[in-house]
């Protein structure tokens, strides 16, 4: 039987897992968005695609 300090340790420890993948998430997302920025303006050869996003406020369509 598990006693409650060591239930209350895998719970956090699975919390902490659970943000780690949570942030990992994020940035894969992040990091796919800005790629997809970056490659819209190298083939206009402007940065008008980065301008845009920027006033849009980040906001997805």
């Amino acid at each position: 039987m598990i006693d409650p300090i060591n239930y209350l340790l895998i719970a956090i420890t699975a919390c902490c897992f659970g943000l780690l993948v949570g942030f990992q998430v994020t940035h894969i997302y992040y990091c796919r968005k800005l790629t997809k920025l970056a490659k819209r303006s190298v083939n206009t050869g402007t940065i008008a695609p980065i301008l845009v996003e920027l006033e849009a406020g980040g906001q997805s369509e």
